[in-house]
């Protein structure tokens, strides 16, 4: 068990692929951390990675993420949201949420996963402790605005973490962690970029009750920057690892046919293979 570097994780939709292998190879050499943050559908990633379901994970992050019923033309039409987030939970999460929860809610784990409580307008880090029985937060924080309806949970409305968040590297400085295995989902060449003007407006629209939200997204471009910029002055100083795809196989956000996450899967599992040393000396504890 690692205790003293925190395995950092950012979303990113279909790449999460990357992120699945990366967690493979982890697996594959027995390397474990004591304490793990995730943001959107890494989240559910990291939960099976901390709870050994790495079939399913392979399973999710390739497959059960193209089902017709969660991406796609049947989701809108049987349920009115552009992905079928309610259909991907009680399919393919659910069964293995019931399964691992109490395990990990009984250990002495340190998980965090990013959800944005719009009630209240803010991010919040939520531990195993909160999530629920029925696993509604943690699917919360993978519902992107606009792609799928707010989750209630105890009285509040939560969305994808990412919206504030996308590379918790200073939430786990906060908890105590200086050293960070950061793993990301957009190659080296990867630009972020505004939403253009109909997606802008149509957020103001639909999310006009939300001005603090709001304005958070009109951030996002820049705090992407910053918390990237975070990265790499880590790693100048020998604090952090940065893992990144070498190859995107050509997966977007929510664009991947099953060859592709598949390529993609391979590539974070070779990805790190390729610097396997640097990653077991960085990951040495005295």
């Amino acid at each position: 068990m690692i205790e003293k570097t925190a395995l950092v994780l950012e979303g990113g939709g279909f790449r999460g692929a990357y992120t699945a292998g990366c967690m493979q190879w982890l697996k594959d050499h027995g390397i474990d951390f004591r304490y793990i943050v995730s943001i959107s559908a890494t989240a559910v990633y990291s939960f099976y990675y901390a709870g050994d379901e790495m079939e399913a994970l392979h399973d999710l992050s390739t497959r059960g993420i193209i089902d017709k019923h969660v991406i796609g033309l049947i989701p809108l039409l049987n349920g009115g949201t552009l992905v079928g987030y309610d259909y991907l939970l009680e399919e393919y999460v659910k069964p293995v949420y019931d399964r691992i929860l109490p395990k990990l809610q009984n250990s002495d784990l340190k998980f965090e996963v990013g959800a944005y409580n719009m009630t209240q307008q803010q991010l919040q880090y939520k531990k195993l402790s909160d999530l629920d029985p029925e696993g509604q937060l943690l699917k919360a924080t993978c519902v992107l605005p606009l792609t799928g309806r707010m989750t209630a949970v105890d009285g509040n409305k939560y969305l994808d973490g990412g919206m504030k968040t996308m590379v918790s590297v200073d939430r786990a400085e906060e908890m105590g962690y200086k050293k960070q295995l950061v793993i990301v989902t957009k190659d080296k060449n990867y630009v972020r970029k505004p939403n253009g003007w109909f997606i802008d407006t149509l957020m103001k629209i639909v999310y006009h009750n939300y001005p603090v939200m709001l304005e958070t997204l009109d951030h996002r471009v820049d705090a992407y920057y910053e918390q990237m910029q975070s990265v790499y002055d880590k790693e100048a100083k020998g604090e952090a690892i940065l893992i990144r795809p070498s190859d995107n196989c050509g997966v977007k956000r929510f664009f991947g046919t099953q060859q592709q996450l598949e390529k993609l899967f391979r590539v974070g599992w070779q990805d790190m293979e390729d610097r396997r040393d640097e990653i077991l000396e960085f990951l040495k504890e005295n």
